[in-house]
């Protein structure tokens, strides 16, 4: 190759490092409009042939603009033939248009594993012992913490049921099995023999969600964002809870959670505490969970760790590397015929 590529940057203000081997245009659009314009002939983006975005999404002035959207596409060049994109998930691209126009699409699998795990592990103890409830007793009611004597609870010997046994779901099972001996139960398309060989006791497959709720004292949701899942859990399953109550964790994405119903199942008590690091319209959350302390709340941080960054950018690379080497992408969601 006469020329070296050029290849557009969407820098986060958070990342691993800068890796300076490659030609790199620099993404600073104001919005995604004018990324649109900028890719039309003479626009300075015209002959990008690969598109990567990198570190933190949710971090820096880029954070929730949406360059890889359905009325994105269509203004991408036909010089466009890689896209790698960091993180697991990847609901806000839109993989049908932007495989038919014959462009990979990668994400970085398994990257943010241990730093998401590490937070869910935590969400999961908040939701048996009320630790962010007992925080605030600390700060400001000193005495109504003894209110927890009722309430707390620990989570050893208790069932967890998984929404979704990937990377990071089977990480999490594994932990809580390990940290607190509890009982796994999980949910997903097809049951996963080879993973439930790594646990000591017995998993639980179950077809549906509606089929395992009964079974668990707690739920975590670690599965892909699609139109199947939108409002995964609702009314309908809050209502399946044992009689002594569920446990919420979502580190998904908000918008498998009826935030309203699951409000409601607070105040009736079928719902016993919640740990979110995921909302319904980020940034921010809904309103009613701040002041209400049996709820843990984050700021979609599950991520946040170092190791995610580094593990980003290197994952990024070597699927650069790889593709102008090859002609394949290392870790792509979708097929180019």
């Amino acid at each position: 190759m006469a020329s070296k590529p050029d290849i557009l940057l969407i820098e986060s203000t958070v990342q691993g490092c800068d890796e300076a081997r490659l030609n790199i245009l620099r993404y600073d659009c104001e919005s995604t409009e004018v990324f649109k314009q900028r890719m039309q002939p003479g626009g300075g983006y015209d002959k990008i042939v690969a598109i990567v975005r990198n570190g933190w999404l949710k971090a820096g002035p880029l954070a929730y603009q949406v360059p890889f959207a359905s009325d994105v596409v269509p203004y991408y060049p036909d010089t466009l033939k890689l896209i790698c994109c960091s993180g697991h998930g990847y609901d806000t691209a839109d993989i049908g248009a932007i495989t038919a126009k014959g462009i990979w699409y990668c994400n970085t699998p398994n990257a943010c594993t241990e730093a998401v795990t590490n937070t869910t592990l935590s969400l999961v103890l908040d939701t048996f012992r009320l630790l962010t409830y007992a925080q605030w007793c600390a700060r400001f009611d000193w005495f109504k913490s003894r209110d927890l004597g009722t309430q707390a609870v620990d989570p050893t010997h208790k069932s967890l049921g998984i929404v979704g046994l990937g990377d990071i779901g089977l990480a999490v099972a594994l932990k809580c099995e390990a940290a607190f001996g509890m009982k796994i139960h999980y949910q997903g398309p097809r049951r996963k023999p080879e993973a439930e060989k790594q646990f000591k006791q017995p998993a639980t497959y179950h077809s549906t969600v509606d089929e395992m709720i009964p079974h668990v004292d707690c739920i975590v949701i670690a599965a892909p964002y699609t139109p199947s899942t939108h409002h995964l859990l609702s009314s309908k399953q809050f209502a399946l809870a044992k009689k002594d109550g569920l446990r919420v964790v979502n580190i998904a994405r908000g918008k498998m959670i009826d935030e309203d119903a699951l409000l409601e199942a607070l105040d009736s008590g079928k719902v016993i505490s919640v740990g979110l690091d995921v909302h319904a319209n980020e940034p921010g959350i809904n309103p009613k969970f701040k002041d209400n302390w049996k709820v843990t709340v984050l700021p979609h941080i599950g991520v946040c760790s170092r190791s995610s960054w580094e593990n980003f950018d290197r994952i990024i690379l070597d699927n650069v590397e790889a593709f102008f080497s090859t002609g394949n992408p290392l870790t792509p969601v979708n097929n180019i015929e």
